[in-house]
């Protein structure tokens, strides 16, 4: 059995983009590299009934969980207690939220030697805004120095959609994580992620955007610079909802087969009104528009870009010393 295991979670409301998200990660991961495995949390029995075969043929490991096992905490919380349900055998982690779609192999994120007590993860976009002056800019400062980070600490601010941890020693940085969104449950804007930034920071190691391409980046003018695997899509509407800008057809049929493939997940799909698709349609091609002209004809997309050259290479991780952080700005 492998020692790495691709981990997602979730409860029975997201468990139907997580089937297919984990579909992506077994098509492009061979079985001997790494385990697929969905935790899904507090489920119903009619989730059980549904999802257990269909995971059971596409070589996915679906185990249902009582949330007591994550101290009762939503399940977007349970990347913070992975080494208390990922089995012991697996000494790596790559945890994936459940809005991504796998797009090309995954074998190089799984082989890289990530050094003990440390993790690796991509930029959080908004930390492209932060050197900006503009309104958004310094409320987004504001914020991230409210939740306790300096302005040098929020430009390295990290997305938690994915993480490839090296599990000695995240047992630890998930324990000080949740003990500190239990201290500040009220001021986080991002429960999960402010909490593993704050506790987490000094053993993160950052990431190319090619294992977390942000969807909107797509308008951004940076796509044939990256060539994304993994892309995460992090805001409204998602590719389930219907095909819209800035995503196409390819996006949408990969939720849209396996509700074909296996009826009986149809209940679980996550619909739009009618109404609400001809709004997003609409809103999408503004966007499109206005995220051409403020990020890729900007300083931004030079900051994305400058990131991504400063990122270690993953074949080159091993020879990296744990204690060093590579300047990404």
């Amino acid at each position: 059995m492998a020692s790495c295991c691709i981990v997602f979670t979730t409860d029975a409301t997201y468990l139907f983009p997580t089937l297919v998200a984990a579909i992506g990660a077994r098509k492009h991961c061979p079985a001997e590299k790494a385990d697929v495995c969905i935790y899904c949390f507090d489920a119903h029995e009619a989730a059980k009934r549904a999802f257990a075969p269909v995971c059971e043929r596409e070589s996915i490991e679906l185990t249902f969980l009582n949330s007591s096992i994550i101290e009762g905490a939503n399940p977007m919380m349970a990347r913070l207690f992975l080494t208390r349900f990922v089995p012991s055998r697996c000494t790596d982690v790559l945890y994936l939220d459940g809005d991504i779609l796998v797009t090309g192999s995954l074998a190089p994120l799984i082989d890289a030697q990530v050094p003990p007590d440390h993790f690796l993860a991509a930029n959080d976009p908004f930390t492209f805004l932060l050197d900006d002056d503009t309104r958004q800019s310094r409320d987004l400062q504001s914020y991230l120095q409210h939740a306790g980070f300096t302005l040098d600490q929020a430009r390295s601010y990290f997305n938690s959609g994915v993480l490839r941890i090296n599990k000695n020693g995240w047992e630890q940085i998930g324990s000080d994580a949740w003990n500190y969104f239990s201290r500040n449950p009220s001021k986080s804007r991002f429960p999960d992620q402010d909490a593993i930034n704050f506790t987490g920071m000094d053993k993160r190691l950052p990431l190319s955007f090619c294992w977390n391409y942000p969807a909107f980046f797509r308008n951004v003018r940076v796509e044939n610079k990256i060539t994304p695997k993994i892309h995460h899509f992090m805001s409204m509407p998602k590719p389930w909802h219907g095909q819209f800008s800035p995503w196409n057809a390819r996006f949408r049929s990969a939720y849209a087969f396996p509700l074909e493939r296996y009826p009986q997940i149809l209940p679980f799909a996550i619909s739009m009104p009618h109404h609400q698709r001809w709004k997003y349609a609409f809103q999408q091609r503004a966007k499109q528009i206005s995220e051409t002209i403020a990020w890729g004809l900007s300083q931004r997309r030079d900051r994305i870009l400058a990131y991504e050259r400063a990122c270690v290479p993953l074949s080159k991780l091993s020879a990296l010393s744990p204690l060093s952080q590579p300047s990404i700005f």
